[in-house]
Parts: structure tokens; sequence; C-alpha cells
């Protein structure tokens, strides 16, 4: 009689088997849901309704929504980076990577099912948020193409921090350490062109908030949304050429962020207070 030794799953089957295991964890929790929209709605309200009049000045109120609700699409995104950290560094520090690791999956298959099932349920989030600034008056004004690209292009933009929150909650093993990022996170977001011009800020500041990959993303969002406003004509270069910089701060992020993630879960062992 012949024993046949079972083959091992493909990369794909084991990407496919974590990334249902995440899914089944939201499917039980569905408040992460609601939790992951009550900051970006409330900011919605805040700076759309009771800022709003103040923020645009002379112009129409409105215009102003529609202004900023591509930003809070990706102040959504952006927020579930840490949610992720959490996350990896859960299953790092509680022993369940390590059981991963004991059977024949590849090992670029349980970080990368994370990343596809954290973007899958960004995804959700983001539609739910879109219809949000919908009833608050956003439209969008853009040919399909655009429209897609747009879409894509906030999908890549929670992709790739889905990567890094994964990569942070694997460098930073500590708990408590890692829910103080949390605040530092949100900084670098709020020193952007979400919610006002950069040309509206100081020289240092205006300077840093140009360079900042999220505004280059916000950018690129209102362009291909079609929403009001106009970049200033010395601004830096990823204002000026937005879709063309998100692209590559994204595609930076990854290269870097990947094979990091990918040396810590081969090295990974569970952390023991």
């Amino acid at each position: 009689m012949i024993t046949r030794t079972p083959r091992p799953p493909t990369a794909f089957a084991a990407t496919a088997t974590t990334f249902g295991r995440v899914l089944t964890a939201y499917r039980h929790s569905p408040g992460l849901l609601a939790i992951t929209l009550a900051a970006p709605a409330g900011m919605m309200l805040l700076f759309g309704f009771v800022f709003g009049g103040a923020l645009a000045g002379t112009a129409d109120t409105a215009a102003y929504r529609s202004y900023l609700t591509p930003g809070v699409l990706v102040l959504v995104a952006a927020m579930g980076l840490t949610a992720t950290a959490s996350t990896a560094n859960a299953d790092l520090n509680s022993g369940l990577t390590d059981r991963f690791r004991a059977l024949p999956l590849p090992a670029f298959a349980v970080p990368a099912g994370l990343a596809l099932a954290e973007t899958l349920t960004g995804g959700v989030a983001l539609a739910a948020m879109s219809g949000i600034g919908m009833a608050a008056g956003w439209r969008i004004d853009a040919a399909p193409v655009e429209i897609l690209t747009a879409v894509a292009l906030l999908l890549l933009f929670r992709f790739t921090l889905s990567w890094a929150g994964i990569c942070l909650g694997a460098v930073i093993r500590d708990e408590q350490m890692l829910q103080q990022t949390a605040p530092l996170i949100f900084g670098v977001i709020m020193f952007s062109n979400v919610f006002v011009p950069t040309e509206t800020m100081p020289g240092p500041l205006r300077a840093f908030a140009e360079w900042n990959p999220v505004s280059a993303v916000v950018a690129a969002l209102r362009e291909l949304f079609g929403a009001p406003g106009s970049v200033a004509a010395d601004a830096a270069w990823p204002l000026r050429e937005p879709v063309a910089a998100s692209a590559i701060w994204l595609t930076v992020a990854l290269i870097v962020t990947i094979p990091v993630v990918l040396r810590q879960y081969g090295s990974a062992r569970p952390h023991r207070n």
C-alpha cells in the first residue's frame, strides 16, 4: 500500500485561509466597523458643519464639504493602521502566529491574509463613509475612468497602510508602547491638507505638509473626484502631480515594510510578561 504525503498548501490557498480567519473575527465583532467610522464621521460633522462656515470664509460652505470629503476618506483609511497593528501584535504575543508557523504555510501567507482582510473591511468602511459624505452634500464630478482610478488608489492606500500596521505590530512588541503610537500617527495625518489647503500654513509647517504622503493621496483624490479647490502655483511637486507622487510614496512604503514584516514573522516568538 502506497501512502501519499499530503502536499503543502499553495501560497494562494494559505493566504486565503488566513484571510478567511480574519474576516470571521470581524463578522463576530460588527461593532469594529462602527468604531472605525465614529471618529471620521464626527470630524465630518464638526469641520463640515460646525467649523465649515469659518473655514470656508467667503466661499460656499457646501463647496468646502465637497473639498473636505476626500480628505475624510483618507482619514478613514489611515485610522485603520492602528487597528491592524494591534491585531498583528496580539497574534504575535499570544503565540497564534507561532502555531501558524508550525504548519506547512508559506511565510508570506499570514501577513498577506491579514493585509487583504484589513483592506476589504476598510473598503466597507470607506463605502459607508462615502455615503455619509454624499448625505453631507459631496458630489463627484468626474469621468468613470477617473472615479475607478480614485477608488483603486484609495484601496491601495489602505492596503499599504495594512502592511505598515503589521510592521508596527511586529516590530513594537510591547502592547502599551504600541498604543502610545496612535496619537503620533494621528498627528502626522493632521499635518496635511485633509482639512485646509497647505498654502494657509506657515513656511516650515507648509513644507512638511506638502511632502507628507497623506497630502499627496488627498490631493490625488480631490483631482480624480473633481472636488473643488486648486493647488497653489508654488506648491511642492507632490501636490502639483499628486497621482504620480501617491504611486511613488505607496510603492516605496510597500518595498520597505513587506521585507521587514516577513523577517519579523520568520523569527517571531511570543512575548511573555
